[in-house]
């Protein structure tokens, strides 16, 4: 069971049709909003106190969605999806090597999810976990990115290899991004927040990406320089947008 207490976490979870219960002791817009989507979803309401929704949940916002997930659920399995992949379909995945800090794992997810990324892969240990955190970071996100967890993120690279993946790693001793060949398949690799891509992971790469940068700090914070790389996979191979309605024709006379 996880517990979500976000309320953009909250919304995007009942939106994705996730199951569960609401745990409620407090008020307002926003809480009667999500009562209303609950209500449509046919999620069940129970009042609860607000010292209990306290000690269950201590930076509750006056709400708690109990869903019936694990704490880490991994959905996604890394054969399954590369067996479903059509052939020469274009593809994007994230691969995170052990990020750290739940509010960057969240943001990540929540960039994935903006740019579309197919995929992303992160690791059981030594890595941020599903919590809460990570959740409210992600605004929602994570109800909506495919999320693989796995065991061993170097077996994981050369399964990729062999479905026709090319993976770079975010550095900034690699080729400038602008100038760099990415293909349509492309697995774009993070490092920790301190230590960077390990050098295992390195090795396994096909080459090393950078972003040209000016001003005075010499870095961006990863979950940035995730969105920076992602954004330029997809100003190269577009994703397909679903078409807008038809506008109703004016009456006239």
């Amino acid at each position: 069971m996880r517990r979500l207490s976000g309320f953009h976490a909250i919304d995007e979870a009942l939106r994705a049709g996730t199951s569960g219960a609401l745990l409620v002791s407090g008020s307002g817009p926003r809480i009667k909003d999500i009562l209303e989507l609950a209500a449509k979803k046919g999620v069940k309401v129970t009042k609860t106190a607000k010292a209990e929704l306290d000690r269950i949940a201590p930076d509750n916002r006056g709400i708690v969605f109990e869903t019936q997930e694990a704490e880490e659920p991994g959905a996604v399995d890394l054969d399954e999806f590369i067996t479903r992949l059509p052939a020469g379909k274009p593809a994007l995945v994230l691969v995170l090597d052990h990020i750290e800090d739940p509010q960057n794992f969240g943001a990540l997810l929540r960039s994935a999810d903006v740019f579309a990324a197919d995929l992303v892969i992160a690791p059981t240990r030594r890595a941020a976990p599903l919590s809460e955190a990570t959740g409210k970071a992600s605004a929602g996100a994570i109800a909506y990115v495919p999320l693989c967890l796995v065991a061993n993120l170097a077996d994981s690279l050369k399964r990729l290899a062999k479905a026709g993946f090319w993976a770079y790693a975010a550095d900034m001793g690699g080729e400038d991004l602008g100038k760099s060949d990415l293909p349509p398949r492309s697995a774009i690799v993070l490092g920790n927040e301190g230590a960077g891509v390990s050098r295992l992971i390195r090795e396994l790469c096909d080459g090393c990406l950078s972003i040209p940068m000016g001003g005075h700090v010499d870095s961006l914070n990863v979950s940035a320089a995730g969105a920076v790389l992602m954004y330029e996979y997809r100003r190269r191979f577009p994703m397909a947008l679903p078409k807008a309605a038809p506008k109703a024709a004016k009456k006239t006379g």
